[in-house]
C-alpha cells in the first residue's frame, strides 16, 4: 500500500546529517590514523585526533545541504573560529594543534580559503586586517 506522507513538524533530517557525519569521520580517521593516535568525537571538537607526539587535529564536521558553510559571513565558520580561539585562550591545547573543517559535499569560501593557504604570519596578519576592516566599513 503507497500512501503519502508529509514529514512530522518535528523532524529534522538535516541536523540529524550534521550529527551522523560527525560518526562517519571518527570512522574515517580511525582508519587512516597512525599506529599510536586516538579518536574522539564531541571531546574538544566534533571530532580529535590526538597523535601520540601530543599534536591534536581539532574538525568541525559540517554538512552542507541548503547552504554553504565556508563561505565569508556564514555563521557555522566563523562559530568554528570563535571555538577554536576560545580553545586556544583558555589553555589545555598542545602547542602543535591543527584546526580543520570538514564540509559534505563539498563548497568553497573566498575567506576559508585564505585562511587555509595562509603559510607565514604576514599572511595571517593581512587576512586578520581584512577581517577586523571589510572593505565596506571603510578604513
Amino acid at each position: 500500500m503507497n500512501v503519502a506522507t508529509k514529514p512530522a513538524k518535528h523532524s529534522a533530517p538535516g541536523q540529524y546529517l550534521g550529527f551522523a557525519l560527525q560518526s562517519v569521520r571518527l570512522c574515517y580517521h580511525l582508519l587512516t590514523c597512525p599506529k599510536g593516535a586516538r579518536v574522539s568525537l564531541e571531546y574538544l571538537d566534533d571530532v580529535g585526533v590526538h597523535f601520540s607526539d601530543g599534536t591534536i587535529l581539532l574538525e568541525q564536521t559540517k554538512s552542507a545541504l541548503a547552504q554553504n558553510p565556508l563561505s565569508d559571513w556564514a555563521e557555522d565558520l566563523w562559530k568554528a573560529i570563535a571555538n577554536w580561539l576560545h580553545s586556544l585562550s583558555t589553555g589545555g591545547l598542545p602547542e602543535k594543534v591543527y584546526f580543520q573543517i570538514y564540509v559534505t559535499p563539498p563548497k568553497t569560501g573566498k575567506l576559508a580559503q585564505e585562511i587555509n593557504d595562509a603559510e607565514n604570519e604576514a599572511q595571517v596578519a593581512a587576512i586578520t586586517a581584512s577581517v577586523l576592516v571589510p572593505p565596506f566599513l571603510g578604513t
